[in-house]
């Protein structure tokens, strides 16, 4: 579940995704079954792409599990104090927050991509100053983007076009909100 949640917008093949996760196609096979019947996956002739539409607390729970696994990365260990701070600290319980970008795959990416999703337009240049007032403690090279409950949607409707919602969601941890994410995520891309 966690590679389908890691590429939202992707379609594989079980072929495919035995070949990226490393392990045999009969697997594969088995566990994709009980995900198809749960409704996780949609199958489409031998396409394979998650069910973001349903179920936003169960797939909030796998975005937590992959959360969890890059933090017990001691290269990540700066990362998770950020994210910590800026959740902790945050005047305000109502927002997305999400690493995206090469960090999430990369080893040694150049900057580190954050993105914070906020309900009012108006909120944006208090909550840029608040990012970069915390960032600014840490060693790490920040990209930090804020953006509106009405413009991610915005972005999502634009499927084709290249846009930073439709980059997030197939390279991305939430650090912060899933749940909100994935409702934002529905009613952009109904």
């Amino acid at each position: 579940m966690q590679f389908f949640v890691s590429r939202i917008s992707s379609r594989f093949s079980l072929r495919q995704v035995a070949k990226e996760l490393g392990i045999h196609h009969a697997l594969v096979y088995r566990a994709s079954q009980g995900l198809i019947k749960e409704d996780f996956i949609l199958r489409n002739g031998n396409e394979y792409v998650l069910n973001h539409k349903e179920k936003q607390s169960e797939l909030a729970y796998f975005e937590y599990l992959r959360v969890k696994k890059f933090f017990s990365f001691k290269r990540n260990k700066t990362l998770e104090l950020f994210s910590k701070e800026v959740i902790d600290k945050f005047p305000d319980d109502y927002f997305s927050f999400l690493l995206f970008g090469s960090t999430v795959d990369s080893l040694k990416p150049r900057d580190v991509d954050i993105l914070l999703i906020v309900q009012r337009t108006k909120d944006i240049e208090y909550v840029e100053k608040f990012l970069l007032n915390v960032s600014r403690k840490y060693t790490l090279k920040f990209h930090i983007l804020v953006v509106s409950f009405e413009s991610v949607e915005k972005m999502f409707l634009n499927r084709d076009e290249k846009n930073v919602m439709n980059e997030v969601l197939n390279r991305h941890l939430i650090f912060y909100g899933s749940e909100l994410f994935y409702r934002l995520l529905l009613k952009g891309r109904r």
